[in-house]
């Protein structure tokens, strides 16, 4: 035999007595029940089936008579006297159209008058030229007007979308679509176009357009239905939009307009959308919380054999009607709540007469089973209550003597716990304070801290790593430094692995580009940390030094101008009046008559050097004493236009095609115009030069002059060029210039197809009589730099061998106040 205990050897005498009870007074409820709810849900399910599929069959019989009583109203209009003659004669031997149409017209505005579901009424010759058009003249008004549209509002281009309607179809046969006509400039007017082609003698002498309301042919299938649920009803598109929705109907002039935000697709799933478009009739009652009917609008059993469904270039129409699901269950589920309540009941019932039959032997037990917790929880002050006089009561005084030995030992243990306890409170205070006071220490350091296990792992890190890295400690606990500071992922040269293996300090200064404030430099220091000789973790140090970089940097150029500024003048002042002097005397001596002709030109050549020679002379002296600013109001594109007039001739005689790309309306600027213009006329000769340095480097020697106006999307910093010119020609100490992301700025850009600069040479182009050139000075790029830093800008340069050169200025645009 089967041993339920063995089975369920969790369960207790009085569960298996309750178990009994409920089992034999429940059981026989939950089966009647339940056959019962399912049988009613599946007879609720049917009739609203039932219900909805004679909906949908409604549906599609209104809209056949609505279709008809429009077809029936085409054929009059075909067949009237008037319409008849025009057809078969269709144009009078005068070239022009009969008095037909005059007669024809009247007709349509009289149909138009006592048929106020029509929006537009035409006729169109066989060419698509619009005869007449009757429309009406308030499509928003409830008492509808209409208007015979006077020739000149007649169209006269041919109508395309018409005309492909009637295409695939034989004369006399009227097609339908749903449309959109435009109502005069801005609104739309939904409608279901009916066209139906006339047949002349000679083959097709025009077509009739009917343009329905569709809000009129909506209200008829809308109509009182017999399902008494309040079904939501659609009218779908092929393509799954809603030509109509009764819960989405608040607009009635946007009913085709609103498509692109109503979809069938976006409000039932895949498998539902799917079956609806199908093209077949039928019911879906599962997946989408809705029972629901469906069928095709314009099937072939209900419309004449005089209305055809354009189908052919127009998706077909599907009349879908759905009720929520809960609406039909509804009375099912209240039911099966009265049901589970019921059960609910009985089930209480049973089990409280089965508590009541099982308590006077099962009370014992429980009690004993509940001092054996308390004890077992550490009470041991507890004393087991029965007095039963049999087994269990000899069971309980055990459990009572143990108890009592177990008190006894616990309190010796809590004597021990409780020393020990004030021993680790005041040790653990110690070292919160040390480490608190440690912790503000490294926090108030400006450098930050960072601490690695033996595994490069980072473990904290001080107040300042998150100012300097923009990254909070949360982020980046436990990571690997590499994913940190390694630009893809791990470090090429770690540092901290380097001071690992050398097992001392290790240190550098690495530059790096930060969007927000531009080039930063910053110091970082490895130091491995060990106990017992054993390196157990890494203490990483790191510190922005940008502010001392930029110091040590802006010292060296300062020290390397103002040695280039005292060589200046003193070679200027010492070799100038020497050289006036000798100038002329070699003046005088070539204007002697003593003198053979040899020796004249011999003359000419020297005083052509001394010309040269005074001509370094005061480029020495311009830099030396720059010329005091003088502002005034400039604009960037004359500048460039003037100093690109001025190299005209040296452009021509090179054969360099020059590129001018200019902005228009760019802001006025204060200028030194002389100066700037100096500034640009000597960056185009640099460039013209490189192009004629090396022949046929490129296959088309090209300068491109832009100017535009710009947002900065990085910071740029650039040393002032040393002194800042005042009025007087005085130089002053001049602060570092940066212009700041998102800066605007007017930039001159020239770039051209030249050899191009070294990289090498590139960071010293601008260093004060640095020069390629075997007849150059080296002062005229350091001198366009101290222009463009006395405005307040900057210069930029981007080269590569063999590619060309740009040089790019940028000033600053101020708003004003």
């Amino acid at each position: 035999m089967i041993n339920p205990n063995k089975i369920f050897p969790w369960l207790s005498i009085r569960n298996k007595l309750l178990i009994a009870f409920g089992g034999l007074s429940i059981l026989p409820m939950i089966f009647v029940g339940t056959y019962g709810t399912l049988s009613n849900l599946r007879t609720m399910k049917n009739a609203a089936l039932e219900g909805l599929t004679a909906d949908v069959q409604t549906t599609r019989e209104k809209a056949a008579d609505f279709l008809e009583n429009v077809s029936s109203d085409l054929r009059v209009i075909q067949n009237t006297p008037s319409m008849v003659k025009w057809s078969r004669e269709s144009l009078s031997a005068n070239g022009r159209y009969g008095n037909e149409l005059e007669h024809v017209s009247k007709e349509l505005l009289a149909l138009a008058a006592t048929k106020p579901l029509y929006y537009q009424l035409r006729l169109l010759d066989e060419s698509g030229d619009e005869l007449i058009r009757v429309e009406c003249a308030n499509p928003n008004d409830s008492i509808k007007t209409y208007r015979l549209v006077p020739p000149s509002e007649l169209r006269h281009s041919r109508s395309a979308f018409y005309f492909l309607m009637i295409n695939s179809t034989s004369n006399n046969k009227i097609m339908i679509a749903p449309a959109e006509v435009e109502h005069g400039s801005d609104e739309r007017i939904p409608v279901m176009s009916f066209v139906m082609p006339l047949a002349g003698v000679h083959g097709l002498s025009g077509i009739v357009i009917a343009n329905v309301f569709e809000k009129t042919f909506i209200r008829v299938i809308e109509s009182k239905r017999r399902f008494e649920f309040n079904p939501k009803v659609m009218l779908v598109t092929g393509d799954g939009h809603y030509l109509y929705h009764s819960e989405k109907k608040t607009d009635w002039n946007r009913l085709l307009a609103s498509r692109e935000e109503d979809n069938l697709q976006q409000d039932y799933p895949a498998n539902i959308a799917a079956a609806i478009l199908s093209g077949g009739t039928g019911t879906l009652a599962e997946g989408a919380n809705e029972i629901i009917s469906y069928a095709p609008l314009f099937g072939a059993g209900n419309l004449t054999g005089d209305v055809e469904p354009f189908s052919k270039f127009s998706v077909p129409v599907y009349a879908v009607e759905s009720v929520p699901e809960k609406s039909i269950m509804g009375s099912a589920r209240s039911f099966a709540l009265l049901y589970a309540g019921f059960t609910a009941v009985f089930l209480v019932s049973a089990i409280g007469l089965g508590l009541l039959a099982t308590r006077q032997f099962t009370r014992p037990i429980a009690q004993l089973e509940s001092g054996a917790e308390i004890i077992a929880k550490g009470n041991y002050g507890h004393r087991l209550q029965v007095e039963t006089n049999d087994e269990i009561g000899k069971l309980a005084d055990q459990f009572n003597v143990m108890a009592a030995a177990l008190e006894a030992r616990d309190k010796e243990i809590l004597q021990h716990r409780a020393k020990l306890e004030v021993m680790v409170d005041q040790r653990t205070r110690e070292l919160l304070e040390e480490k608190t006071k440690l912790q503000a220490v490294l926090d108030n350091v400006p450098s930050a801290f960072v601490l690695l296990d033996k595994n490069f792992r980072i473990q904290t890190v001080s107040a300042a790593f998150e100012g300097l890295t923009h990254t909070a400690l949360p982020d980046v606990k436990g990571r690997d430094c590499g994913h940190l500071f390694g630009e893809s992922g791990t470090c090429i040269d770690c540092l901290c692995r380097k001071a690992v293996e050398r097992g001392e300090a290790e240190s550098r200064i690495e530059r790096i580009i930060d969007n927000g404030q531009g080039e930063r430099f910053i110091e970082r220091i490895a130091i491995p940390m060990k106990e017992n000789e054993e390196i157990k973790s890494i203490l990483q140090i790191i510190t922005d030094v940008t502010k001392r970089k930029r110091l040590e940097q802006e010292l060296v150029y300062t020290e390397k101008l103002t040695a280039a500024g005292e060589m200046s003048s003193f070679v200027a002042h010492e070799f100038r009046n020497s050289l006036t002097s000798i100038k002329m005397i070699l003046q005088l001596l070539r204007e002697s008559k003593r003198i053979s002709r040899a020796e004249k030109k011999s003359l000419d050549v020297a005083l052509d050097s001394m010309s040269h020679m005074e001509s370094i002379v005061i480029d020495l002296l311009d830099f030396a004493r720059p010329k005091p600013v003088k502002m005034a109001s400039g604009n960037i594109n004359d500048i460039v236009d003037d100093s690109l007039d001025f190299v005209k001739s040296h452009v021509r005689e090179k054969r360099i095609e020059v590129i001018k790309q200019q902005e228009d309306s760019l802001e006025v600027l204060a200028l030194d115009v002389s100066q700037i213009k100096e500034s640009i006329i000597n960056i185009l000769l640099n460039a013209i030069q490189s192009m004629d340095a090396s022949p046929g480097v490129n296959s088309r020697a090209t300068i491109t002059v832009v100017t535009k106006r710009e947002c900065l999307n990085e910071t740029l910093r650039e040393l002032a060029f040393g002194r800042e010119i005042g009025k007087e020609g005085v130089g002053e100490r001049h602060p570092e210039i940066v212009l700041e992301k998102g800066s605007r700025c007017t930039v001159v850009e020239i770039s051209d197809t030249g050899t191009g600069i070294d990289p090498e040479q590139l960071s010293r182009i601008f260093d004060p009589f640095y020069t390629t050139k075997v007849n150059g000075t080296g002062l005229g790029l350091p001198m366009v730099k101290r222009t463009v830093n006395a405005h307040g800008g900057i210069v930029t340069v981007q080269s590569k061998r063999g590619k060309g050169t740009t040089v790019r200025i940028y000033f600053p645009i101020h708003d004003e106040a």
